[in-house]
C-alpha cells in the first residue's frame, strides 16, 4: 500500500532513529565478539602467570640443587687434600700439574743481605788517585785510581790512566800528594805500574784468586769516579760473570763482569771479593757506553803475570809478534771481487821471519795456525796462544792460489809495537 505523501514518521517516534533489522543484527555481532575478544586476552594472561611460576619454581629448585652439589663436592675435596702429604699442586686432573712446596724448617735461605762495610774498612787505604799530567797538550790531565801492590811504593793503575803523561802524581785516602815515575806499561791488557816515594807507610792490597770467582757473589768497587773531588767512592754489586771475551783494543781479552758501577776515574781501580781481597783492576775504557750495570774489570790471573814482568824487565817479554799491518776483506768486498774473507797485507817488517817465509804485501791471510780468521782481534787472539820463538802456520791467498808457510814468531818489544799483529 502506498505512503500517504503527507505523512510523518516523527509524529509517532518522537525523532528516534529508526534502524534496520540488519543493522541491529550487526551490532549485537560487533558486543559478542568483543565480549570474545577479552575473554581470550584475560585467559592469555592467566596462562603466561601461571606458566612463569612453574618455571621460576622448577628453576629455583635447579639452582638450589647445584649448589647444594657444589658444597658437597668441595667437601669431599677437602676431605681428600686433607689426606694428602703436606704440598699443593695445581694443573689439570690427569695432566701436568706443578708441585709447590714449603721450605724445610732449618733451610737456610738462599740469598742474604750484606753489609760491606767491613771489606771497604780493610781495604780503602790501599786504594790511591792517579793524576797524569801533560804539559805537551796545555797541561791536560787526566784522573783515575790505582792500587798499592807493595810497602816500597809499586802501585798498579790502567794504562789508558798514564798513557801519554808527562807527569804522574798519586793522591793517598788521606790527601798526602806523591811524585810517581812509570815503571812499565802494557798497552794490550791496559795494564801499568807505577813506583812512588811517600813519607807516609803503604798499605798494600790484598789479592784473592779470580779463579775460584762463582757468578752471584758480591762484588764491591772502591774508585774516584768524575775525579778526585768523589775519592774513594764505594759502589757494590754481584759478579755477573767470570769469563767473557771482548775486544781491549786489537785484543780480545777474558775479563770478569760486573754489575758495579764502573765510571771513568774508577779505572785502575779494585774489584773486591766479600773477604776484602782484589780479584779484578776495572776499566772503564772497556765498559760499554750507553748501558747501565755493565762493567769489566781485568782478572788478577791476568794482571799478576803482567805487573811482574813489568817490575822485572819494563815490559812484557815473551810476547809473539807476527810483524804485519792489515785490512779486513769485507764479505762484501770479497763478493765483489772475487776474493776470499780474510786480512789484507799492507805493510811487512823487513827482515821479520813471515817476510823471509814469503809473505808480501798485497796478500790475504786466511788462516792462523790452523783457524780461519777474519779480523786483527781473532788472529790476535789466535797469536796469543803462542809464545815469542814459537812456530806457527800461516795460510795466504795470492792470484788465485792458497799457499802454506810456517815461521818462527818474534818477540813483541818497545820498538815495534806499531804492528797491527
Amino acid at each position: 500500500m502506498a505512503r500517504d505523501p503527507g505523512y510523518d514518521n516523527n509524529q509517532y517516534y518522537n525523532d528516534f532513529q529508526f534502524k534496520s533489522y540488519d543493522e541491529i543484527l550487526a551490532a549485537r555481532r560487533r558486543k559478542g565478539n568483543a565480549r570474545k575478544g577479552c575473554i581470550i586476552g584475560f585467559m592469555f594472561v592467566i596462562s603466561v602467570v601461571v606458566l612463569s611460576v612453574v618455571i621460576g619454581v622448577m628453576g629455583g629448585t635447579y639452582i638450589l640443587e647445584r649448589i647444594m652439589q657444589r658444597f658437597t663436592t668441595l667437601g669431599e675435596e677437602q676431605e681428600k687434600t686433607d689426606e694428602l702429604p703436606e704440598k699443593n699442586s695445581y694443573g689439570q686432573q690427569g695432566g701436568y700439574a706443578i708441585e709447590i712446596e714449603e721450605p724445610d724448617a732449618d733451610a737456610e735461605p738462599l740469598i742474604t743481605a750484606y753489609d760491606v762495610s767491613s771489606v771497604v774498612e780493610k781495604s780503602r787505604q790501599s786504594v790511591v788517585g792517579v793524576v797524569s799530567e801533560s804539559y805537551s797538550n796545555f797541561s791536560s790531565s787526566g784522573t783515575g785510581t790505582g792500587i798499592v801492590l807493595s810497602e816500597d811504593g809499586y802501585i798498579v793503575t790502567n794504562n789508558h790512566v798514564i798513557q801519554g803523561g808527562d807527569s804522574i802524581t798519586v793522591v793517598l785516602e788521606g790527601g798526602e800528594n806523591c811524585p810517581a815515575i812509570l815503571i812499565g806499561a802494557d798497552e794490550h791488557t791496559d795494564i801499568a805500574v807505577l813506583k812512588v816515594q811517600c813519607s807516609v807507610k803503604l798499605i798494600p792490597a790484598e789479592f784473592g784468586d779470580s779463579e775460584k770467582l762463582r757468578s752471584g757473589e758480591p762484588a764491591i768497587v772502591i774508585g774516584n769516579p768524575g775525579g778526585l773531588d768523589l775519592q774513594g767512592t764505594v759502589t757494590s754489586g754481584v759478579i755477573s760473570a767470570t769469563d767473557r771475551r771482548i775486544n781491549v783494543g786489537s785484543n780480545v781479552m777474558s775479563l770478569i763482569q760486573t754489575d758495579a758501577s764502573i765510571n771513568p776515574g774508577n779505572s785502575g781501580g779494585p774489584l773486591l771479593n766479600k773477604y776484602g781481597q782484589v780479584v779484578g783492576v776495572t776499566s772503564s775504557k772497556i765498559s760499554a757506553d750507553g748501558y747501565e750495570g755493565l762493567g769489566f774489570a781485568i782478572p788478577v790471573s791476568t794482571v799478576k803475570p803482567i805487573v811482574e814482568e813489568l817490575i822485572d824487565n819494563g815490559y812484557v817479554s815473551g810476547r809473539p809478534l807476527v810483524g804485519v799491518s792489515v785490512r779486513t776483506v769485507s764479505q762484501l768486498a770479497g763478493a765483489f771481487y772475487g776474493l776470499p774473507r780474510g786480512m789484507l797485507v799492507d805493510r811487512i817488517a823487513d827482515g821479520s821471519a813471515a817476510m823471509q817465509a814469503g809473505l808480501q804485501p798485497g796478500d790475504i791471510i786466511t788462516h792462523l795456525g790452523g783457524t780461519q780468521i777474519r779480523t786483527v782481534s781473532e788472529a790476535c787472539y789466535v797469536r796469543n796462544q803462542y809464545s815469542a820463538g814459537d812456530t806457527i802456520a800461516l795460510s795466504f791467498y795470492r792470484n788465485g792460489h792458497i799457499y802454506d808457510i810456517s815461521f818462527v814468531l818474534d818477540e813483541q818489544q818497545s820498538d815495534n809495537t806499531a804492528w797491527d799483529f
